[in-house]
């Protein structure tokens, strides 16, 4: 090893392996800067975005027994973040904060069970700057926020990986193998990517658990080994093994995710650029990175951090970190679970990301062989992660939405029903009266964040029966690449049922995120079907021309 070296390789507990205080320092400074961050983000209340709108709105009308059946649009979601989900807005109301919370905490949590497992696993500058890579990089922060079970992903990830490590540190003793055997239902329960992180806890153990030759270990791996294969069957009865799952697979993840999954039968050649695409790419964005090489950088630290590992003789550790990638890899060859693509769907992946990019920088700026060098690079290390942190904090404040469709969706959803409400009695069509007159825009698209926003910010008035003396407003949501509602034979029937008992006076019309250039599904239309009290008949249109608002 260089003699300028900061890193070491020296087990955890031994003097050597114990970070100085000036790093420790950094890296408590860093899980600070990422709860900040992270609750920040929380915070400032961004719009729910079509992507957490697919699982908010099964919050809505749903109880927990119905959570446990397929869930609207096409949603495949782990049952315990459902629970506890659907928990807080039962107890908080629903709205993005009380959504939101849950991930949260998952996120703030995950950051600090991460600072846990790095200083017990590594030491040295790899100790703050994998820290640092991990509170300041985007997808964690960002994907932490969301009404989605990322967050959880990443929580349960880092609890196993430090549950194993732990055991790696006392190999002849079970109690941290007990703790494990406990802790993977939870897992499994909260994280559908789990599944590649316990795999990997369990196949890295093996050889060690073979050495200890002591049956209060076997025992207790066995313990753990029935725990997994038991709520993973389970579980993947009851979330995967349907006709509705196997058709989603089919028509919408492999399609959706068809780069995500490696071209074997192109060949080794095509097979081996893949990996180099993927590994280079979204995937591995850690602290920054992106599509086209632009992690580059973060997979060259990787490499180079599993590479030290395995020559340090820390073998079990490495393949702790290494082995949720490949069994990632082997689901996706077989099209099961995508891998790469998205750093969203790979949080599952960030905690052995971060820790073996962590390693490898710092063992990189070890081979310099000037020391004074060595330290303007490590000055350089920790300020970049720095500016990264602050980079993401001004991002957020400056641009508070994940998507400026989403923001316009919430602003006009906000306006349109308190202003609807002050004037008549207001009623949706879909979520009041249980009336559907276009059935496939309900399955996907952007009417999940129509129906969120209007659970969010109606007024309560809104829900109650017309008194009579007021006018009725029958509200249809129309998704701009489906057909009018007005024109279905539904539709009619109803319009001329009302017409029996109430006086129609116009339709009017509000169209949002027009002429932004966006695809179809993401535009939607407000339809307002006016009627007053009295008797009357009359033809939707007649005597009252539709007035056009495009927002």
């Amino acid at each position: 090893m260089n003699p300028n070296s900061s890193f070491q390789s020296a087990p955890p507990g031994s003097p050597d392996a114990d970070p100085r205080d000036r790093l420790a320092r950094w890296a408590l400074g860093f899980v600070a800067l990422g709860v900040v961050l992270r609750l920040v983000r929380f915070l400032l209340r961004y719009p729910l975005w079509h992507d957490e709108a697919f699982i908010a709105v099964n919050f809505i009308d749903r109880g927990y027994r119905g959570l446990a059946q397929p869930l609207d649009y096409l949603q495949v979601c782990p049952i315990l973040f459902l629970w506890v989900e659907l928990t807080i807005v039962k107890l908080l109301g629903f709205n993005e904060w009380s959504l939101r919370l849950f991930p949260t905490l998952c996120a703030v949590g995950g950051l600090v069970l991460f600072d846990r497992l790095a200083r017990r696993t590594v030491s040295g500058w790899a100790y703050p700057i994998a820290v640092g890579i991990m509170a300041v990089a985007y997808s964690p922060i960002r994907h932490g926020n969301e009404v989605k079970s990322y967050a959880t992903d990443l929580l349960a990830a880092t609890a196993l990986l430090l549950l194993a490590s732990r055991w790696l540190e006392e190999p002849g003793r079970s109690r941290w193998l007990w703790w494990l055997a406990a802790a993977v239902p939870f897992a499994l329960a909260g994280s559908l990517t789990a599944v590649f992180v316990v795999g990997a806890v369990g196949l890295a153990m093996v050889p060690g658990v073979w050495r200890a030759r002591r049956p209060a270990v076997w025992a207790a791996y066995g313990a753990f080994g029935v725990a997994s294969a038991a709520t993973f069957l389970l579980l993947y009865r009851f979330h995967l093994a349907t006709a509705r799952s196997e058709w989603l697979r089919l028509e919408y993840l492999l399609p959706y995710w068809a780069g995500s999954f490696p071209p074997f039968e192109d060949g080794a050649i095509a097979t081996i650029f893949w990996l180099l695409r993927i590994h280079a790419g979204n995937m591995l964005s850690y602290p920054v990175g992106g599509d086209d090489g632009a992690s580059g950088l973060t997979l060259l630290c990787v490499v180079v951090g599993l590479a030290f590992l395995a020559r340090s003789g820390r073998w079990a550790f490495a393949a702790l970190l290494a082995l949720p990638f490949a069994l990632n890899l082997v689901a996706a060859g077989v099209h099961r679970y995508p891998y790469g693509g998205e750093a969203r769907i790979a949080q599952h992946l960030a905690p052995s990301a971060c820790l073996l990019a962590g390693i490898g920088a710092a063992r990189l700026i070890d081979r310099v062989r000037s020391r004074a060098r060595a330290d303007r690079l490590r000055r350089l290390a920790i300020g970049g992660l720095l500016l990264v942190g602050v980079g993401n904090l001004t991002q957020a404040v400056v641009s508070p939405h994940h998507m400026i469709s989403a923001e316009s969706d919430r602003a006009f959803a906000r306006w349109f029903w308190d202003q609807q409400s002050r004037e008549a009695e207001v009623s949706c069509m879909k979520a009041d009266l249980g009336l559907d007159f276009e059935p496939r825009q309900w399955v996907t698209g952007i009417s999940a964040s129509y129906l969120c926003n209007r659970a969010i910010y109606r007024p309560p008035s809104s829900a109650r029966h017309s008194d009579g003396s007021r006018p009725l407003r029958f509200v249809l949501f129309q998704v701009d690449s489906y057909p009018s509602p007005l024109r279905s034979p539904g539709f009619r029937s109803w319009f001329e049922e009302m017409s029996g008992g109430h006086r129609f006076r116009r339709v009017d019309d509000y169209v949002v995120n027009a002429g932004r250039g966006l695809t179809d599904w993401k535009v939607g239309r407000y339809w307002v079907v006016e009627f007053e009290p009295g008797e009357g008949t009359a033809q939707v249109g007649s005597n009252s021309r539709p007035r056009s608002v495009i927002r």
